[in-house]
């Protein structure tokens, strides 16, 4: 091979599989015969069958290869469709060759010029929002925690005037036996009012240190039984004031698991609670305790409404409430369930509720028998 006819080949080579130029090779009619490796990588599809008009982008419906193929070489900027999605501009020159006609496209250097500069621009304008964003999300995390600060103070200080209204109500509920009914009425709305504040009261410092990242476990081995009995001490009076019956299935030999028992203790008196809320009175809350290999499970089933499954959702988010109201028109702060699935979470844990329809509802948790309380 003389020399040449070797830089000819390497010419050739270059032009077919580096070059950055579109090189088609096209049939009198059009249809794409071949092409270089650049053209098939920017092409969209497979050129195998495909026609150059296909490529073309012609908003106009004027593109005629003939009339181009007639104009000598000379260049016509044309808009092809790509691989990307995005259509890309270059500068096409058809020439005639026997049966066949060449294609060469150069790009569009002012185009890729302006499109890179754009590009510089929307960077710059992302990097813009994204300092902005960050700043805003730093003023939000401090109002946060201004807000955390003030709702734990404010919480904080109203438990103890609101406790003794509580107390003070109580003891004159039981003492009073010269009031007449409707002084005795008082006495039971302020007590009942006080009792609601005082648990909304505390809903509002559980969540406080539950959003400033200060729920603290104090974990230690613990039988969740004894734990379930306690509770039930709480809820007694309240199941018997309705006349429901509180109904426990505890299967023998609940290990000891390690836990925070006064925060689980919290989550069982709140279920339980919630379930006799819930229930006719002279009915049955079933509560069930029951163990496998590897989790300690508690279920509390009431005989109330049932939730609607479009209202699921809500149960766990703060002060969110379903539309079925309680059997006694009991209050309810909104909290109660955010604040047991916290904890359980905390306990590495899960907790959710199951509501067939026509059956009531059913609240469950789980906690590990390992030892991965954080």
């Amino acid at each position: 091979m003389t020399a040449d006819a070797k830089n000819h080949h390497k010419i050739s080579d270059y032009m077919e599989k580096t070059a950055p130029i579109l090189f088609f090779l096209l049939s009198s009619e059009g249809r794409i015969l071949d092409a270089n490796q650049f053209a098939k990588t920017i092409a969209p599809t497979s050129l195998r069958t495909a026609r150059f008009d296909d490529l073309v982008l012609d908003f106009s419906g004027k593109f005629r290869l003939k009339s181009l193929t007639d104009d000598g070489g000379k260049e016509h900027l044309l808009s092809i469709n790509t691989a990307s999605g995005m259509p890309q501009s270059f500068y096409f020159s058809f020439v005639p060759a026997e049966n066949h006609v060449l294609v060469f496209g150069r790009l569009d250097t002012d185009q890729i010029e302006s499109m890179r500069k754009e590009v510089l621009s929307l960077n710059q304008e992302l990097n813009n929002l994204t300092r902005q964003l960050h700043q805003k999300n730093a003023q939000l995390e401090r109002l946060n925690r201004e807000k955390n600060q003030f709702l734990g103070m404010a919480a904080h200080d109203l438990r103890k005037p609101i406790g003794l209204v509580m107390s003070y109500s109580e003891f004159l509920i039981d003492e009073a036996e010269t009031l007449d009914p409707e002084q005795m009425q008082f006495l039971r709305t302020i007590n009942a009012s006080s009792t609601f504040m005082k648990r909304l009261v505390d809903d509002f410092l559980d969540v406080s240190a539950i959003e400033a990242g200060k729920f603290d476990l104090d974990p230690a081995r613990a039988s969740l039984f004894q734990v379930l009995q306690q509770s039930l001490e709480l809820n007694h009076l309240q199941a018997m004031k309705k006349g429901i019956d509180l109904e426990v299935r505890c299967h023998e030999n609940i290990p000891l698991i390690l836990m925070d028992a006064s925060k689980i203790e919290q989550v069982i008196t709140n279920l339980v609670s919630n379930a006799i809320e819930h229930t006719p009175p002279a009915t049955r809350v079933t509560i069930t305790l029951s163990t496998d290999p590897q989790w300690i499970s508690f279920s509390v089933q009431d005989e109330g409404k049932g939730i609607p499954a479009d209202e699921m959702e809500k149960i766990f988010k703060p002060f969110e409430k379903t539309s079925i109201k309680k059997s006694g028109g009991e209050k309810s702060t909104g909290l109660g369930m955010l604040i047991s699935r916290k904890i359980i979470e905390a306990h590495k844990g899960q907790i959710w509720v199951e509501s067939p329809p026509g059956r009531g509802a059913a609240f469950h948790f789980t906690l590990p028998k390992a030892d991965v309380v954080a």
